[in-house]
């Protein structure tokens, strides 16, 4: 009997002893995999390879949402491209047409009309790239805001003395003037344009002015726009507008936090079907879907998404987790299904909203010192633009985005298998004195190669 106790005492002896062991030794795992996502989240600007490597091992070591967000927004930093010469003192405004190919940008010199396919070319070499192809004047008192038609055949330019004016790109290395919607005046100031919306046909545009007006027009005939109806939607300046694709529904946002829903059915009688309910601080920006039924809500504190199958009800689905700063601007594609978001921080927020009632971190694209003043994206989400005081406009190239946010371990160590290694001497520097022989070290290289670490 005294034998069995013995045998049993050393058996539950050594199962403690083995379970604190694997205790220890996974929360050794998390501790390093952890460390080395936060040193590669450090070394993004200046060593982006030896960021890629270190987030790998991160994800090698330990998987979680930390070191997988970490490896992806490393990864994503890849398809930026910093188009400098586009405006080296900064971009104030910028718009997009559907497929990607046309852009906008706002700047003091005016506004620069861009055909971006060589700049999406990866073979095109960084000398090579198109230069502007024109540029849009005229305002009296400068530009104020943008807005290009998603076939990117028509752009409005709106300016601080109140006006718009109507562009024909047809030629986008010849623009032609149509014709200049006139503004509502304001006492002894110009009542600037605050926003503008077209509709995917580009017939129906909305102005929005610092007084609170928003006037709809028809432009069937672009050269000789209708004004169809003048409303007074805020009791301060219209912050933001959108329009759905066919026109029939509208969302302004205005300083005196409120963010209302049309019903343009009439457009020469714009009725108010609902406030939505913000939370203290106004709404910054708005982005609706092209059927009218998805819109997200950014301001100072938070963005939300709502839906609008009953524009009379609207429904709150979700609040996106972001961290607390002042979002400027938000894009939406058509399908409602992928939202960028950016502002002070510096960093444009990348959301899945496919389930707008779970909303999915796609990426954060980084790389900005200061604020991010003005957002876009394509129709396919492929292309994104982010404007900068300090880096002007830069565009990133997302046509893998969804491959990498999938799986970012398999698409590094399919495209370059067994080429990802860690030298020893990097190993003591960012992985806090670890053994590393516990993950794997190649006895023929002595690297670490992290695509086969334990």
């Amino acid at each position: 009997m005294l034998a069995t106790a013995l045998v049993v005492c050393l058996v539950v002896t050594g199962s403690v002893v083995w379970r604190e062991h694997e205790r220890a030794s996974a929360q050794e795992r998390v501790a390093v995999a952890h460390r080395l996502a936060l040193h590669a989240a450090e070394l993004r600007d200046d060593d982006p390879v030896r960021a890629r490597d270190l987030g790998l091992a991160a994800v090698k070591i330990h998987a979680d949402e930390q070191t997988r967000a970490g490896l992806i927004d490393t990864l994503v930093m890849g398809s930026r491209t910093d188009v400098y010469s586009l405006a080296p003192s900064g971009v104030d405004w910028v718009a997009l047409s559907g497929d990607g190919r046309i852009a906008l940008t706002g700047d003091t010199d005016g506004v620069g009309v861009w055909d971006l396919r060589t700049w999406l070319d990866p073979e095109v070499a960084f000398t090579d790239k198109a230069d502007r192809l024109a540029v849009l004047k005229g305002n009296k008192k400068g530009v104020s805001t943008l807005v290009l038609s998603f076939d990117g055949r028509t752009a409005l330019i709106g300016g601080e003395d109140g006006s718009t004016i109507v562009w024909n790109l047809t030629d986008p290395a010849h623009p032609a003037r149509l014709a200049t919607l006139p503004g509502e005046p304001e006492d002894d100031f110009a009542n600037s344009v605050q926003d503008l919306a077209l509709t995917r046909d580009a017939r129906i545009a909305m102005t929005a002015d610092f007084s609170g007006n928003i006037m709809v027009w028809d432009l069937a005939s672009p050269s000789r726009p209708v004004r169809l109806s003048i409303t007074k939607a805020h009791g301060s300046y219209v912050q933001d507008v959108t329009l759905s694709a066919d026109g029939r529904t509208a969302v302004t946002a205005g300083e005196d936090r409120s963010a209302i829903v049309w019903d343009l059915a009439d457009p020469a009688r714009p009725v108010k079907r609902a406030d939505l309910a913000l939370p203290a601080d106004y709404a910054e920006a708005t982005a609706m879907s092209a059927d009218g039924r998805t819109i997200v809500v950014a301001n100072s504190q938070r963005a939300d998404v709502w839906r609008l199958d009953d524009r009379t009800h609207p429904t709150h689905t979700a609040t996106l987790d972001l961290p607390p700063t002042d979002m400027y601007d938000v894009a939406l594609t058509p399908d409602g299904k992928t939202a960028l978001m950016a502002g002070s921080s510096g960093t444009g927020f990348l959301w899945d909203l496919s389930d707008p009632a779970r909303p999915v971190r796609l990426a954060n694209l980084k790389g900005y010192t200061q604020e991010i003043i003005s957002v876009a994206l394509s129709a396919d989400g492929r292309v994104a633009l982010m404007t900068s005081p300090d880096r002007g406009l830069s565009l990133w190239n997302l046509a893998d985005l969804r491959e990498i946010v999938a799986d970012p371990v398999e698409t590094l160590c399919r495209s370059m298998p067994g080429r990802q290694t860690i030298s020893r001497a990097d190993w003591i520097r960012f992985a806090g004195g670890a053994d590393w022989s516990d993950y794997g070290e190649d006895p023929v290289t002595g690297n670490l190669s992290i695509c086969f670490i334990r």
